[in-house]
């Protein structure tokens, strides 16, 4: 039987250490595990997102093979199934609860609650929430599900928002945000920011663009985006429109050395019962400059893969639109660093094709279900001693 151990006393005995390297090395040990034990399929069931594009082409064959997970790009992912908040993502430090003691946090019918009747002591920032660990990674992208429950019925200041920050010193963050300003405002979609010290844009008056009230944000779920670029600093905030991107405020310029998330509402308004549900957050890697790593492995022998693994062509498609989030060539060690477009929701539910040139050899599904899926910067490992024949 081959034996990853035997194969790198192999190459070493043979000069060949510097070929295989020690990732590859790792990731031998942990597909041989998989030969022993059985290789297991991933079991969430897919959620596909439509789409009009169809670029995935006709299958030559039905061999495919099972998708081995490895590494997740995604920094943070909750869908907020648990029986209470999970405290190794989440927090609610003493600013937070002490700022409007009213207003508390729980989970409830699978997503986080933000609610309690307002008692400002304040007229200004009179925030309630939660916040999350702290993440080194500044190029990201925050995706979240949200959905109003307050009434807008009094005048003044009754805000819900998703918040990506690098505070608190500096305290610079960009957030997207429903509701109202002034009194007798007709709530809405805007954003904010700060990017100097202390200059609040958007926390008087309105940023262009905004985005009126769809007037189902009480009855039905919104997916707001908030893109950083870790490189330039650009950050644009989106809220999705029947699978649109719609720009919500101006592009602008935040410069973070590390990124967190603040989920909360603002209210200086009294008595009013303040309700914002929150599911299926992710902040992950931006997929501009975040490839997914796809790993073709065939086992070796005589010192070299059973069949070739250099140049293979692995394109990753969207599953339900078909269309082509990325493509890239594998080198010597089987690895293709394949990048994605950068419109895309993540997690999607994805097929992996390998080509050799003359048309796709194997097929791999990776399934998504609420917030796992396929992430950039993830990597997957494709085992082809274990392809089959789908019946």
């Amino acid at each position: 039987m081959w034996h990853p151990r035997k194969v790198a006393v192999f190459y070493l005995a043979r000069g060949f250490g510097a070929t295989l390297s020690s990732r590859m090395f790792t990731i031998a040990r942990m597909l041989s595990a998989v030969a022993i034990v059985g290789h297991t399929a991933v079991s969430p069931a897919m959620a596909d997102t439509p789409g009009t594009a169809s670029a995935l082409p006709a299958p030559a064959s039905t061999v495919t093979v099972n998708p081995f997970f490895m590494l997740s790009g995604a920094l943070l992912k909750d869908s907020f199934d648990g029986p209470g908040l999970d405290t190794n993502l989440w927090s609610r430090p003493t600013w937070l609860v002490e700022n409007h003691e009213t207003i508390g946090v729980k989970i409830e019918n699978g997503h986080l609650l933000i609610s309690g009747a307002s008692r400002p002591k304040g007229a200004n920032h009179q925030y309630g929430g939660v916040i999350s660990k702290y993440f080194r990674d500044t190029d990201v992208v925050l995706a979240a599900e949200m959905q109003v429950q307050s009434p807008f019925d009094r005048e003044g200041r009754i805000q819900h928002m998703v918040h990506l920050c690098s505070g608190d010193y500096p305290d610079f963050f960009t957030e997207i945000i429903f509701g109202k300003i002034a009194r007798a405002d007709t709530p809405c979609w805007h954003s904010a920011y700060v990017a100097r010290i202390w200059e609040y844009s958007g926390y008087g008056t309105y940023l262009q663009p905004v985005h009126p009230a769809t007037e189902t944000e009480t009855a039905r779920w919104h997916t707001v985006v908030l893109t950083h670029d870790g490189a330039t600093s650009q950050t644009q905030n989106y809220l999705v429109v029947d699978g649109k991107w719609i720009p919500v405020g101006p592009s602008h310029t935040v410069r973070f050395n590390h990124t967190h998330i603040e989920l909360k509402v603002d209210v200086n308004v009294p008595n009013v019962p303040m309700g914002m549900a929150v599911d299926n957050v992710r902040l992950y890697p931006n997929p501009a400059h975040n490839p997914v790593t796809i790993i073709v492995y065939t086992g070796v022998s005589g010192g070299k893969p059973k069949t070739p693994i250099h140049n293979q062509k692995i394109q990753i498609f969207e599953e339900g639109s078909k269309r082509l989030l990325g493509e890239a060539l594998t080198d010597e060690g089987g690895e293709a660093r394949v990048s994605l477009r950068a419109e895309v929701l993540f997690p999607v539910a994805a097929t992996i094709t390998v080509s050799d040139g003359t048309g796709p050899m194997v097929r791999a599904r990776i399934p998504r279900k609420d917030v796992d899926g396929l992430y950039p910067g993830d990597v997957w490992a494709l085992d082809l001693r274990h392809k089959r024949i789908e019946k």
